[in-house]
C-alpha cells in the first residue's frame, strides 16, 4: 500500500502543463506591457513632431490670428490620420510674449490617455494619465 502511494506521488504527469501555464502568463503580461509602452512612446513622438510642425508652419503667417489657425490646423492634420480619436480641442495654439520681449507661438497637444487609451488598460500596469507635447517658436 505504501509503495503504491509513493509511486503515485512520484509521477510527473501534467507537470509540463502547469509549468507552461505559469510561464505563459508571465510572458503574456510582459508582451502586453511592451505593446502598451510602445504605443505610448510612439504617440509621444508623433505629438512632439506634430506640435513642432504646427509651430513652424505659423512662422510664414503675417497676423497672429492666421498664425494660430495655421499652427492648430497643421498640427491637427499631422495627427488626425495617425490617431482618429484625437479631438480638435486636444490641440491648442496660442500667441504670447516670450522672455526676450518678442512674440512667440506655443502649440500644445494634450491627449488624455486615462480616458481614451488605444489599448485597454491592464490591471497593475502603470500608465500616464495624459500624453502632452509642447513646441514654442518665436514669431517676431
Amino acid at each position: 500500500m505504501l509503495a503504491r502511494i509513493r509511486d503515485h506521488l512520484q509521477r510527473q504527469d501534467g507537470v509540463a502543463a502547469v509549468e507552461f501555464a505559469v510561464v505563459s502568463m508571465v510572458f503574456l503580461v510582459l508582451l502586453y506591457g511592451i505593446l502598451t509602452y510602445g504605443f505610448i512612446y510612439s504617440m509621444d513622438q508623433s505629438f512632439n513632431h506634430a506640435a513642432e510642425e504646427g509651430a513652424r508652419a505659423a512662422i510664414s503667417q503675417t497676423t497672429e490670428a492666421a498664425a494660430i489657425t495655421t499652427a492648430h490646423d497643421t498640427a491637427y492634420e499631422r495627427l488626425h490620420s495617425y490617431q482618429p480619436g484625437l479631438l480638435t480641442t486636444d490641440v491648442v495654439a496660442a500667441v504670447a510674449d516670450c522672455d526676450s520681449g518678442y512674440r512667440c507661438i506655443t502649440v500644445t497637444i494634450t491627449y488624455p490617455w486615462s480616458t481614451r487609451p488605444i489599448i485597454p488598460k491592464f490591471v497593475g500596469l502603470p500608465t500616464p494619465n495624459q500624453i502632452e507635447a509642447v513646441a514654442v517658436v518665436q514669431l517676431t
